[in-house]
């Protein structure tokens, strides 16, 4: 005969708490439900303070609804807890590239990619920067291609944007 379980401590409770909670957030982000999700992302994050996964989320929704301003505010946030927080840079990356700030995003993209050197997105957007905006195909051509083996579904187009990139060099 096994003893019974010790009880769980407070800390494993809230644990458990945070990550039901957290779960419920996410699966109503999946499925579209973006009121639902941000509410409770906005509830976790005023009760978590600490944990920068709620704040991150708040960005990628405010930033699907295209309220650049708070996205900005919630993946600064974000960084604030986290420094090396992957989806949060990559995704001021994004807003400094759409407002025409290049060197800020590329900076992003590199604080992303230092953090995670195989973040697919990262590695691609600023592939893009560097070919599209910048004017440098010759690096543009070695992060696609580092793309083409990070990426699990790698982008339908990859092999003619490196072919393009490769004629302009």
């Amino acid at each position: 005969m096994t003893a019974p379980a010790p009880p769980e401590s407070k800390a494993e409770v809230e644990q458990a708490a945070l990550e039901a909670s957290f779960a419920k957030a996410v699966s109503a982000m999946e499925e579209g439900n973006l009121a639902e999700a941000k509410t409770r992302f906005e509830q976790l994050a005023s009760d978590y303070p600490g944990k920068a996964g709620p704040m991150a989320n708040l960005g990628i929704i405010a930033f699907q609804e295209e309220d650049t301003e708070t996205a900005k505010s919630w993946f600064e946030r974000t960084l604030t807890v986290n420094p090396e927080h992957v989806q949060a840079l990559n995704h001021l990356g994004v807003i400094a590239r759409n407002a025409g700030e290049f060197d800020e995003a590329e900076g992003y993209y590199r604080a992303a990619l230092s953090a995670d050197p195989n973040y697919a997105p990262a590695i691609l957007n600023l592939a893009f920067l560097l070919d599209i905006y910048l004017g440098k195909p010759a690096e543009a051509v070695d992060l696609y291609e580092r793309y083409q083996s990070a990426a699990s579904e790698p982008h339908p187009r990859l092999e003619d944007w490196i072919f393009d990139a490769k004629n302009r060099i």
